[in-house]
């Protein structure tokens, strides 16, 4: 029984008191701030080729949610508010006093994206098309200006993914009217 409690004590007891020490005493706190929103997205009636019947009928068609999902955890939404805020200032200022939950700037991309899946969580609810981003920080100001910065490149995505189709939707059309002009010839 002595083994069992010295084991308990060791592998238990004790690296949840050294981890409870240096959140209570070292750890620096963190900031978050929560945005939410929904995709609305225009639905077509019908779909004009057989490949998009096919994708319908097997679902798996991509919404502009999930596209938007995938964004947010890119290197290139990263690499966007990095330029706009200096993500490495802001998670690197308490370098020195808590190095666990700190980013280091000399990291490359690679790092700060690693970084930033950790500071940057997203719920989403692919049923409803709800989407929640909460984003950490070490000052509350930092929290809110990246949890914008997220929203306005979301924004800006989905308005291009919005046009992309609308320009395919007019030009598919154009196509359609032409074939039944020319028939009607």
């Amino acid at each position: 029984h002595w083994l069992m409690l010295f084991s308990f004590i060791a592998l238990v007891v004790a690296p949840g008191a050294l981890v409870a020490a240096y959140l209570w005493s070292v750890a620096v706190d963190q900031y978050s701030s929560a945005v939410g929103f929904s995709v609305r997205s225009e639905e077509s009636g019908t779909t004009p080729d057989i490949l998009g019947q096919l994708g319908a009928l097997t679902g798996t068609s991509s919404t502009d949610t999930d596209i938007l999902y995938e964004f947010i955890q890119s290197q290139e939404l990263v690499d966007r508010i990095n330029a706009r805020l200096d993500l490495n200032r802001i998670y690197s200022v308490h370098l020195d006093q808590d190095p666990v939950f700190s980013h280091d700037p000399a990291g490359s991309i690679e790092d700060l994206v690693e970084y930033w899946e950790r500071m940057v969580k997203i719920a989403y609810d692919p049923n409803t098309g709800l989407m929640e981003i909460t984003a950490l920080a070490f000052t509350p100001e930092d929290a809110q200006n990246i949890a914008q910065a997220i929203l306005d490149e979301s924004t800006l995505r989905i308005n291009e993914l919005a046009a992309t189709a609308r320009s395919d939707a007019t030009r598919f059309a154009r196509d359609e009217l032409d074939a039944a002009l020319e028939r009607l010839r």
